[in-house]
């Protein structure tokens, strides 16, 4: 694979994905035969399955040359350039004016790349139509790897995942939930991805007796019981997270 293509699925279907992929979860919150406004597209490979397989225009916005080229074959319309800069955000401005605003915002696993992303999220409402929506996922720097790690004093940059050598914020699920109340939205939708704690997996990198497989064989009871403890618990377990949001004065 080209080394300029990091962010790329050319066999993407949501359809294929397990219940804890945190593509299923947020795909799950995007209307079918929508304008979609995807920030951060990569490849398009996102993209082309909004357009093919539901129905959806989408508007691409990618900073990386080389992706930003192949995603041109998979969006209506692709802007390349940095979401962050003003020249980018004129060119959108723009695109609203002329083919009206979106239905949906979509970034998915993008916010932890943008330097002010409070600018950021302040601006997507102005390109977002009446009844329309956010949705946004992003890390959990709050999972217990990560406390666990701090706890022993390390910190190791990743080229993958929630240490990931490119990103610039970090967030909690609490945190960017505050983050986009102050921003103007109110949380409709929400959904997480999540490797449960298991202290053996740390011992024999095998998941023994993690609570949500305990939970699982309480007869009756037990899926409700889990159900809870996930969201009870998840700042503590989950690793990704995504949140679908509506902008204030439109609710």
């Amino acid at each position: 694979m080209n080394a300029n293509l990091k962010y790329h699925n050319a066999d993407f279907d949501v359809r294929r994905l397990n219940e804890n992929n945190i593509d299923r979860i947020q795909f799950a919150m995007l209307p079918e035969n929508s304008t979609v406004l995807e920030i951060g597209c990569a490849t398009g490979f996102m993209s082309a399955y909004l357009q093919n397989q539901m129905g959806c225009t989408v508007t691409g916005v990618e900073l990386n040359p080389a992706q930003a080229a192949v995603a041109r074959e998979h969006c209506r319309y692709l802007i390349e350039g940095n979401i962050a800069t003003a020249s980018v955000q004129a060119q959108l401005d723009t695109h609203v004016a002329e083919k009206g605003k979106f239905a949906v915002v979509f970034m998915s696993q993008v916010i932890e790349h943008i330097a002010a992303p409070q600018d950021l999220l302040t601006r997507i409402r102005d390109w977002i139509m009446p009844g329309g929506c956010l949705v946004v996922s992003t890390c959990n720097v709050a999972h217990w790897r990560i406390r666990l790690n701090v706890m022993l004093g390390r910190w190791e940059y990743t080229d993958y995942g929630i240490l990931d050598r490119t990103h610039l914020r970090f967030f909690t699920v609490h945190s960017f939930r505050r983050l986009l109340q102050e921003c103007g939205f109110n949380i409709v939708d929400e959904g997480y991805s999540f490797e449960d704690i298991c202290p053996f997996r740390l011992l024999i990198d095998k998941r023994v007796l993690a609570p949500t497989d305990l939970l699982r064989l309480i007869p009756f009871v037990g899926l409700g019981l889990r159900e809870k403890y996930i969201y009870r618990f998840k700042n503590l377990i989950a690793t990704q997270f995504a949140f679908k949001a509506i902008p204030v004065d439109t609710v």
